[in-house]
């Protein structure tokens, strides 16, 4: 303070009175890392802004300090005195482990009593690469063919990207220049791909695949075999399978049944994939599964013989949605009433459902005062074991005038239900429909 007040007298003594305004403290920004950056840099390269790099009375650097932490914990504290134009920068002396940090800067005005301080930033180092394998062929298998299939599964951590790069290299070892490199698009942590007109000779193959902080990952290598079809070589498997049922619906167990054939050696593999993009699993000549969804569905089927031939046959098998039945036992309404001559006085109105159906009467109509009720087929407690509910609506039992209509519906899920409309009309007896409903639609339908 003593310091200040005497440069504010010199200053006044040369220029005249100085204005009273206060100081500012500088204005400091963090402009690397952004908010949420991954990094796997760790000792990566901080910089950022200044509105007062120099003191403008000694034409001295004012140093700009930078503060990282970690879960709340002072990590590193780092002071910057380099500067070009208003942007500093500052290193780490020290190696930031992996992990999620926070990086904030501070600078003093030139007087040293105010201090500017930057919005905090968070940043994560990351050096762990995805993790991803190559899962066919094994390593020191061979094939007489002129492609070769290529599967594998894939780093599914956060920030592993889906893009995986297969190299192909000529030769035993993984090393230099590939010979042909493909990249394909991992799906629920698998992917695959086919290098075709392989000349014979050995070859190694291995995937690569990067994060988002720039982490990459490289599967172990696997060396494989091609070798020249010697002259009339016989045919590889004819791949080809059935389904049965032939029409199946959610839910239903479906039998995939292998109908290949090999007219030269015995088929000795069978590997099947529930999916376009899904990986071959070991199995035998049936297999027995189910779908969770209606549609198409692809199903692969790979087969291979004692030769070491093999073939690949894709079907779609069309699956529909669940078949619904009827309600059991199914449901019986029971009105009964006398004719007046205003409309009709109800003296009984039950329903006998099934347990835990779901019965609701609404009464509509402009001259209708009793609404509706909803309530469950529930057992009580002094009778139990039967599997019907008999339930009374003593709500409607009472006189409703012509133009009014009761309906009457019974429903549980996944089961078809009754529905009733009993219509009061005037100088005529009521009109009764029954008609049953679907447990997704209000709306009536034609009983099956």
């Amino acid at each position: 303070m003593l310091l200040r007040a005497v440069l504010v007298a010199v200053l006044a003594s040369v220029i005249g009175p100085v204005s009273g305004a206060a100081a500012e403290p500088p204005d400091v920004t963090i402009t690397w890392p952004t908010n949420g950056r991954v990094t796997n840099n760790q000792t990566p390269a901080f910089s950022g802004t200044t509105s007062q790099p120099y003191n403008e009375f000694t034409d001295e650097l004012v140093p700009v300090t930078l503060k990282i932490s970690a879960g709340g914990e002072l990590v590193q504290t780092l002071t910057s005195g380099s500067f070009t134009g208003r942007t500093w920068s500052l290193v780490p002396t020290q190696q930031l482990a992996p992990g999620t940090y926070t990086a904030q800067a501070e600078q003093r005005e030139e007087f040293g009593e105010m201090v500017g301080v930057s919005a905090p930033v968070t940043f994560t180092v990351d050096t762990a690469p995805p993790l991803l394998s190559v899962t066919y062929p094994t390593d020191g298998s061979s094939t007489n063919g002129e492609s070769q299939l290529i599967t594998g599964t894939a780093g599914t951590s956060d920030g592993d990207l889906p893009a995986v790069t297969i190299n192909l290299f000529a030769g035993p070892v993984a090393g230099g220049q590939p010979l042909e490199a493909l990249t394909v698009q991992a799906s629920n942590g698998a992917w695959s791909g086919t290098f075709g007109g392989l000349a014979p000779g050995a070859y190694t193959a291995q995937g690569q695949q990067r994060d988002e902080a720039g982490n990459a990952g490289a599967s172990q290598p696997v060396t494989f075999t091609v070798t020249r079809p010697p002259p009339l070589s016989p045919a590889p498997p004819v791949a080809s399978f059935r389904w049965f049922p032939a029409a199946p619906r959610v839910g239903e167990t479906v039998s995939l049944v292998s109908t290949s054939t090999d007219i030269a050696s015995p088929i000795t593999r069978f590997s099947w994939a529930l999916g376009s993009n899904a990986p071959f699993m070991a199995g035998e000549r049936v297999l027995r599964t189910s779908f969770s969804t209606p549609g198409g569905h692809p199903v692969r089927l790979l087969v291979a013989d004692a030769s070491g031939l093999s073939s690949v046959v894709t079907e779609t098998i069309q699956v529909s949605a669940a078949r619904l039945t009827l309600m059991q036992p199914f449901p019986i309404v029971r009105i009964a009433g006398n004719q007046t001559a205003s409309g009709v006085k109800i003296s009984l109105l039950t329903v006998q459902a099934p347990l835990a159906a779901r019965v609701t009467v609404t009464c509509k109509g402009r001259r209708c005062k009793t609404g509706s009720e909803s309530r469950v087929a529930r057992s009580s407690r002094r009778k139990r074991g039967g599997t019907t509910v008999l339930l009374t609506f003593r709500r409607f039992e009472r006189s409703l005038p012509a133009g009014v209509s009761l309906e009457i519906r019974v429903s549980k899920p996944g089961e078809i239900g009754k529905y009733t409309r009993f219509a009061i009309r005037r100088n005529r007896l009521p009109a009764r429909v029954d008609a049953c409903l679907k447990p997704t639609s209000p709306k009536p339908i034609a009983c099956p």
